[in-house]
């Protein structure tokens, strides 16, 4: 009699282990770690400017015919988020253009072909990319 108590003892100890190992798996409060995803950039890309058409064809008025900034070579990059090298020089947006577009007046810019290239100072790398009226 003593072994069927003994046994039902540890029957009922397994059982209630289990129950709260299940218990606290599944609870919410169980902390999760979690590695690093592969896809996740080392740095964050710019954030792009949000300009309007209007604020866009101003830049464009006011860069390329009041200016006579040169253009950089056919190679220089112009996807939003790329560095930009060294080697392509960076012109501060002018006063007049800052005056009416605030929210570029904290950058610098190429031109390349017949696009004004936004860039930020604080990384060098495109924040927008002003085109061609079409």
């Amino acid at each position: 009699m003593v072994t069927v108590e003994i046994n039902a003892v540890r029957l009922n100890t397994i059982v209630i282990t289990a129950v709260a190992a299940v218990l606290f798996a599944v609870s919410p409060w169980t902390v999760q770690v979690q590695g690093q995803s592969p896809t996740t950039p080392a740095i964050a890309p710019a954030p792009r400017i949000n300009l309007t058409a209007e604020q866009e064809f101003i830049i464009r008025e006011i860069v390329l015919k009041d200016l006579n900034v040169p253009k950089v070579k056919p190679d220089a990059p112009e996807i939003i988020g790329d560095a930009v090298p060294e080697n392509i020089e960076l012109h501060p947006i002018p006063p007049e253009v800052a005056a009416k577009v605030p929210q570029v007046k904290s950058h610098v810019f190429f031109v390349k072909d017949d696009k004004i290239i936004l860039v930020s100072p604080s990384d060098r790398r495109i924040a927008d990319v002003i085109q061609k009226a079409k």
